[in-house]
Order: structure tokens, then sequence, then C-alpha cells
């Protein structure tokens, strides 16, 4: 078995999503997937291990990096909403009139001469799931635009350089997906509003806040089969994990699900930045367990 270890912030949504994302890639790539959090004084980390000897976090970003983005359509003439690469697969919808903004995708490549596909879908498909705007485009770019503005960041830097510590390596991206809070501006408590200085009559600054592409790709492929817990329509909760545990059981684990084990829990507000617009994920705080 091969080990990896990170950095995470655990009262940071975004990193623990793409902790589960490195998790479920790492047990399509490599199998016999393991992982689980630590935590202490000092600092805090997430741990994985997989089957043969390389290291489970470089795997799956040399394959992030490589692989080729198919949008998946039940229709033939249901395309991906700004341009994506389209191919239509029967029964895949769980909405009886599914939407071009809806369309799961996979990201498709080789590995040691395999095929491998790691899917990502979309929450507001029409199925019994937890419903939201995560990973969803509304107003803004589609899902396709915001991958691609990821998958180029990600694509420029060296797997060496950033395997130690990929939650934390940023970028000057065009938008994402809100999944890491660092990435979002309120202008009230900011004093300022990027998008007003870079669009306005008087301003044309280029001004852009820090994203961190790695995070939020990962977190997309972790929110797969995983989901926090919704407590109220802004509200939601999501658990980090003591011991290492398969894809299958980390799936519950991350809502709080399991009876045994070390957990922390972590209730977020997840409000709209304007009406019919992302959401915005702030005011993370502990809940303290009995």
């Amino acid at each position: 078995m091969a080990q990896a270890s990170i950095p995470v912030d655990l009262f940071n949504p975004g990193q623990v999503f793409a902790c589960m994302g490195f998790l479920e890639a790492a047990d399509i790539l490599l199998g016999d997937a393991r992982g689980g959090f630590e935590w202490s004084h000092f600092n805090d980390c997430f741990h994985v291990d997989a089957g043969g000897i390389e290291n489970p976090i470089a795997v799956v970003l040399d394959f992030v990096k490589a692989a080729e983005v198919k949008w998946l359509s039940p229709r033939r003439d249901l395309k991906e909403r700004d341009g994506g690469n389209t191919e239509f697969r029967e029964g895949i919808a769980a909405s009886g009139d599914p939407k071009a903004a809806d369309l799961p995708g996979i990201l498709r490549g080789l590995r040691n001469g395999r095929t491998c596909e790691i899917t990502f879908g979309f929450w507001a498909d029409g199925s019994s799931r937890f419903a939201t705007t995560f990973k969803k485009s509304t107003n803004g770019a589609s899902a396709h635009i915001r991958l691609g503005n990821a998958l180029a960041a990600i694509k420029q830097w060296d797997t060496k350089f950033v395997v130690s510590d990929p939650l934390n390596r940023d970028a000057r991206t065009e938008s994402l997906f809100r999944l890491d809070p660092r990435g979002s501006v309120d202008p009230i408590h900011g004093g300022f509003s990027p998008d007003a200085l870079r669009k306005g009559d008087q301003g044309g600054l280029d001004v852009r806040v820090a994203t961190y592409p790695i995070c939020e790709l990962l977190a997309i492929l972790g929110l797969e089969h995983a989901r926090p817990e919704r407590l109220y329509a802004n509200q939601f909760a999501y658990c980090v994990w003591d011991p290492l545990l398969p894809p299958v059981l980390a799936r519950a684990a991350i809502a709080g699900k399991l009876g045994f084990g070390r957990i922390r829990r972590f209730v977020v507000e997840h409000q709209e930045a304007k009406k019919g617009g992302d959401r915005k994920m702030n005011h993370v705080t502990e809940e303290l367990i009995a």
C-alpha cells in the first residue's frame, strides 16, 4: 500500500469535500483506497492510502491533468450549454426534463493501459438526492466553463511542486464553483467588489481574488456520491472522521451517519450572493457534540 498525507483546513468545507474527491479518485485509479483525517492543536491533515507503490495524491493529479472531459446527455438533441464535448448515454438522467446546465460529466483517461472514468454529476437532477446549487450553474458561466478554468490552471503546475499541499495552491482564474469560501468576496465586509472594479465604467482594474482550482475541482469529484447533512434551506453540516475508511463508508461519515470512530461536525451558512445566483459558503462553525 502507498500512503500520502496533505494539510487540510477542517473549517473549509471545500477542502474537506476535496479530500473526499482524492479518496474517490484514488480508489478508481489504484484500488483499495482508504482515507481519514487527523487533527491536533498544531496541524490538521488528511491521510489516504491505496494499492500499489505510487503516491495516490500524485496519481490523481496526473490523471486529472491528462484526462479528456465529456458531458453526458440522455438525449441526442440535448447538448452542453456552452459547447462542451457532449456524448449520448441512454438512461443516465433521473430528471424527466433535464436541462443543458444539469448534464453530468466524466474525466476519461488511461491508467496503465486501462481506460478509467471519474464521474461528476449535478444535484438538481430530479432525483431524491439533496438538491442545492452546488456545482450547478445558474445565471453565470456553465459548469463546462468553470471546469475548464480550473483545468487550465492545474495543467500549468508540475505535480511534484503541488503534491505536498495541493489544496492551498492558488491561482487567479475566471469563475469556479464557489466550493472554496476563500475564492469569494462579500462586498459589504470586504469594502469593494472585484466585479465592479473590472466591469465598471470608471474602474477597468483587473482585480481578482485568489482561487484554488485543485481544491474546487476535487471537491466536485468528492460530492459525486457524498452529501453533507441538510439542516435548512440555507444551512448544512459536514463531518470529518477518524480512522481511515474506504469510500463507501466515508460517504456516510461526511454526513455523520456512522456510529463508530471519532468525528467533528461543522455547520455552514450557504447564502445566495444575489437572488437566483450562485450561493456562497460562509460562517463555518464547529458544533460541539456531547
